[in-house]
């Protein structure tokens, strides 16, 4: 395996799509506290400048930048903002998200069509236009936020789950394929997160287990993945022995699955 160029995160050009609330602005705040510029991206501009103006040093060295990541000539447009303004960038934080909850063979097509939208085809459109460049320069960063539903395919959430599925489908194979060009894809899976996901795709989250995490923690791994330059990182971590036993025993883990959600299906 080819060694990646240490990464300095101070006058690095960082970019983070989802950027408004939530995990991504958790990451906006860690980079730009590491002494990075930082693009932050989210379809809203007042959301968007409201991070900014909340935060002293973004409101010194970030740009706001309002983009549809679903929307490839808005999304790109927006990256050719970012390089002119910025500079060229050094790392993609694909963050962006979007969800919905219920029975699949009674969701709403619109819904499927959306996550498809801003999940799986905004995570390549960004990656896309980024990495050209950082296949030239020989280093750069790419760092897909996903989810343990792309590990596990969650009842209620069939849809979403396939999404990032897609996701870490993708930056798997990308990861080899830019590997020996110096540049590093990683994958961060977070667990159950306290942002307003839930709220947003209409159905709260009510379990009892597992605890929400803060963005804060997620945020941290995302650092910690993108100087690692490779990796799948889980938050919390014992996720990943979760995936073990769903593989290695997988008749177990569909009758737990089933148990837990009998009272939704």
């Amino acid at each position: 395996m080819v060694s990646l160029e240490r990464f300095s995160w101070p006058g690095s050009v960082v970019v983070v799509t989802g950027a408004s609330r939530g995990i991504g602005r958790a990451v906006a705040e860690e980079a730009v506290g590491r002494g990075a510029r930082v693009a932050l991206l989210a379809r809203h501009q007042a959301d968007l400048d409201a991070v900014v103006s909340a935060s002293s040093q973004l409101a010194r060295t970030g740009l706001a930048v309002a983009a549809d990541v679903s929307d490839r000539a808005n999304l790109e447009n927006a990256l050719t903002r970012v390089e002119a303004e910025l500079g060229p960038v050094d790392v993609l934080v694909a963050n962006a998200g979007s969800g919905a909850y219920g029975r699949f063979d009674e969701m709403d097509l619109a819904d499927l069509e959306r996550m498809v939208g801003v999940n799986f085809l905004g995570t390549a459109y960004a990656m896309r236009a980024v990495l050209p460049g950082m296949v030239e320069r020989g280093r750069g960063r790419v760092c897909v936020v996903a989810s343990v539903a792309g590990r596990f395919g969650p009842p209620m959430e069939a849809a979403y789950g396939a999404t990032k599925f897609a996701q870490v489908g993708l930056a798997e194979a990308v990861s080899v394929e830019v590997a020996s060009k110096g540049v590093g894809v990683s994958i961060v899976d977070p667990g159950v997160v306290d942002t307003g996901f839930f709220e947003a795709r209409g159905h709260a989250y009510a379990r009892s287990f597992p605890k929400p995490i803060p963005p804060s923690r997620v945020a941290a791994t995302v650092v910690k993945a993108i100087e690692a330059g490779r990796g799948e990182f889980f938050v919390p971590g014992p996720f990943r022995a979760a995936l073990a036993v769903r593989h290695l025993v997988p008749r177990l883990y569909g009758w737990g699955t089933a148990r837990s959600y009998r009272g939704e299906l």
